[in-house]
Parts: structure tokens; sequence; C-alpha cells
């Protein structure tokens, strides 16, 4: 591929084992950018769950967060939310998701914090401080101004229960996104997809979809997938990545980015 202009990648589960990114992943990252290959990351995390991380933010020249609905400048260090929910959007989704899921609890992404109705929520979560956790009977979106993300868990459901019952609601305006057998899902800006974004961010460069290589895991990544003009789905990804991406790769724990990136690197060169 002697075009290739941007490596765009998801981070959790893709990029990053379990929060941390690899030796071998960051040297392949570098030395893509040495040879003036772009490397964006295109990820659910907000912003601060970027910059926060000092061996990824030193390795990446931009980042798309929120799944579509963010951008973070490093040069400036702001974050800009270019595709929020509106407010009495996310209320009328979240009464709707109750008469479904009762039980439901939920959490919002402001783009600088994260409000949620359960400390639950915030275990095994890296680098996304502050958390604000409010009683389940408190109005969740009361002093909230905007909403980059909105998440959803349902004690005592599991993932394709939590994703069946949440499909019996159609509510324009939004796009639901699942994380495959993990019990959680979350709500984005109709506007918002990590291929949209992308495509954004590369038109404004003027680079297009044939210079691009993507990478990722989960249904989150099916539009940057399906989008870039050529893309790796991990060894252990979800099916949905699987069908949309154009080639393999190894598992994230085997370094599966890197392992792509210095076969590319070795096609670039001959």
């Amino acid at each position: 591929m002697t075009s290739l202009k941007v490596i765009a990648t998801d981070l959790d589960g893709t990029l990053l084992h379990r929060g941390r990114l690899s030796e071998r992943n960051q040297k392949a990252l570098l030395a893509a950018r040495e040879r003036g290959i772009q490397v964006v990351a295109v990820t659910a995390r907000a912003p601060r769950g970027v910059h926060r991380h000092s061996e990824l933010a030193a390795s990446i020249d931009a980042a798309i967060c929120c799944n579509g609905a963010m951008t973070y400048d490093f040069t400036s260090g702001t974050a800009d939310l270019r595709h929020p929910i509106p407010i009495p959007t996310a209320r009328q989704l979240q009464r709707r998701l109750l008469e479904v899921m009762p039980q439901a609890r939920f959490a919002v992404e402001t783009g600088e914090s994260q409000i949620a109705q359960d400390p639950e929520f915030a275990v095994g979560v890296h680098l996304h401080d502050p958390w604000y956790f409010v009683d389940p009977t408190a109005e969740l979106l009361d002093g909230v101004d905007a909403v980059a993300t909105f998440v959803v868990r349902a004690p005592g459901l599991d993932a394709a229960t939590l994703v069946a019952k949440a499909r019996q609601i159609d509510m324009p305006g939004v796009r639901m996104w699942h994380w495959g057998s993990y019990p959680e899902i979350e709500y984005s800006s109709h506007c918002a997809t990590k291929g949209l974004a992308l495509a954004e961010w590369c038109a404004a460069q003027g680079i297009g979809p044939e210079s691009v290589v993507a990478f990722g895991d989960m249904p989150t990544d099916v539009p940057m997938l399906a989008w870039a003009g050529r893309s790796f789905a991990m060894a252990d990804a979800n099916t949905e990545a699987l069908a949309a991406s154009t080639d393999r790769t190894g598992s994230c724990a085997d370094d599966g980015v890197a392992q792509a990136i210095e076969a590319l690197l070795d096609e670039r060169a001959t």
C-alpha cells in the first residue's frame, strides 16, 4: 500500500491490552510516524482517557473520541464536542429505556467528566476521572450542559438481552452501540460514528479512504473499518468487525496492530 498516509486505530482491545500500550506496538507507531504516516486514535474514550496516557499521547498525532462525537487537539490541548446528544433527546431516551428495563442504570459522558447512577460504572475504567455519582432516583441530567455519550447498564441482564431490550425502542437522533458480550450499551448522536469522524478528519487534510488503514475489534469500529481503504480486524474481534474488515491480524494480546504495521512498512519500502 504505497499511498499509505494515515493509520487509524481503536484503542482498548485493539492497540491497548488491558489499558497498556506494549513496547512493540509503540515502536511500530513511532516507526510509521517517522515515515510521514499520521497515526490517529479513534476510540470510545473521552479525551482525558487519551491525553493522560503518556505513552499513548507521545505515539499518536490526533484523537477522535467518544465514538466520533469529539476530537482532541494535542497541540493546543483542547477538545471539541462536535456532535452532542441534545439534552431533551437524552431525557426522552432515558424515559423510554426505563419503560422496557425498569432496573436500568445510566451514565452520561460530558466530554469533561462522567456522571453515573452507580459506582460500578467506574470499575476497571482507566484514566477517566473525574466521576460524579448521583442517586438512581435523582434526575441524572439536571445541571448537565452537554452529552457526548449516554451509557446504559441493567443489573441482571446479560449483554444479548440488554441489546434486545434496547432495540425495542426506536429513538430518532441517536445511534446505539454494543460491546459484544460486555453487558453495557452506549448511545451517541446519529451524526457521530467513528467512520464519519475519521472521514471528516481526513478530508480536512485532503486524504481519501484509499490512503487509510484502520484497526478495530468491536461493532463501534465497523463504520471506520468499512470506510478505510484497507482495514484489519483483530484475531479475537467481534463477528461484526470481522465481517466489515478487509484483512485480519493477530490478537490484541499478541500485538496484532504492530504485526500489521510492520508488514505494511515493509511493503512500502519495496
